[in-house]
């Protein structure tokens, strides 16, 4: 394994909004940054699964999806778990039909009640995760009161959206995002495993088709929450390109050449610091809930930098690809055109 680079804590009182941008946003390097959330966040970092119930409506119901045992969201499995895959309609851009990305269930709709209660690891339930996709919007809206705006150094940024995650013990498995981040720890610790946009080579083969288990409640009295399915019908017609082809942590051996050769960069958020992700970089994030059971973070989503010119966008990133934290040109045509 290779090292990556050093991430930096640097307090946002050191900074301003141009000056973040011309000293990490430009050179795509991560930081983390303390003391730099909007004043008004800061109520949330004293949040608790009970406080999050008293704010809810009465008789909220929220969209959440139902993680196993061991907290992950997504991984690189065979094809032939699941039902009929050989008979799946071939996708564009999928290399291998051998292994799809499977995504741990579809989202199931819950009272507020249980997903608060699936946080305090109450049998009934699986542990559900509240998986940001535009849920500020919409399921857990009634709380977009006390995260309004985005923090300051993000002002000279093209603002897009605001996500959020509310969950347990969870593990999102190696992706990139096509946004500038800034990543917001408010309950909990998130450790990230991070290597540049440089390493894609190493890590994407091809399209991988997702596959969405089905979670089903168990009867009434047979003594457990219920079980993971896979049916042909999870096999989806989506193909994504921006996860790993394989498991970072136990790479199978036609990979191991390529895990080794990765720069993983090892952080962690503590509560109330804020990562600055770059667009592009890949990243791992294994969450450590409080003591309370929750584990919440906020993702402020920004346009990348120079996005108003897709050809800017196209020469930054190969010129970054020399130092390793940009990539080569290949790849950035098909962000570009993603």
């Amino acid at each position: 394994m290779r090292l990556g680079i050093a991430v930096e804590r640097v307090a946002a009182a050191d900074l301003t909004p141009d000056s973040f941008v011309q000293k990490y946003v430009v050179e795509n390097t991560p930081v983390i940054l303390t003391g730099a959330l909007p004043k008004s966040w800061e109520t949330a970092l004293s949040w608790t699964p009970e406080r999050l119930l008293e704010m809810a409506p009465t008789d909220a119901v929220v969209k959440v999806a139902p993680l196993p045992a061991d907290g992950r969201d997504k991984w690189v499995e065979s094809a032939d778990l699941w039902p009929d895959s050989n008979e799946a309609e071939p996708l564009p851009g999928v290399v291998r039909s051998d292994v799809v990305l499977a995504v741990a269930a579809s989202r199931i709709e819950v009272p507020m009640s249980d997903f608060v209660a699936s946080l305090r690891g109450h049998q009934a339930m699986p542990a559900c995760y509240a998986d940001g996709a535009g849920n500020m919007q919409h399921s857990f809206s009634f709380l977009q009161s006390q995260l309004e705006g985005f923090p300051p150094l993000g002002e000279s940024l093209i603002f897009n959206r605001t996500d959020m995650w509310l969950g347990g013990k969870t593990l999102s498995t190696l992706h990139f995002d096509n946004y500038e981040n800034l990543f917001v720890q408010l309950v909990g610790e998130k450790e990230f495993v991070l290597c540049p946009p440089g390493d894609t080579d190493l890590l994407v083969h091809g399209r991988l088709r997702k596959a969405y288990a089905t979670w089903e409640q168990s009867k009434s009295g047979e003594g457990t929450p219920g079980t993971f399915k896979r049916t042909s019908s999870g096999l989806s017609s989506e193909a994504v390109m921006n996860y790993a082809a394989y498991d970072l942590d136990n790479p199978p051996s036609e990979y191991a050449e390529q895990a080794a050769k990765l720069r993983r960069t090892v952080v962690t958020v503590r509560p109330g610091e804020v990562l600055y992700l770059p667009f592009a970089w890949w990243h791992q994030v294994q969450a450590s809930p409080a003591r309370c059971g929750l584990c919440a973070s906020v993702a402020a989503f920004f346009a990348p930098e120079g996005s108003e010119n897709g050809e800017a966008r196209v020469q930054r990133g190969i010129a970054l690809g020399s130092s390793g934290r940009g990539c080569s040109s290949r790849w950035w045509w098909w962000w570009w055109c993603w």
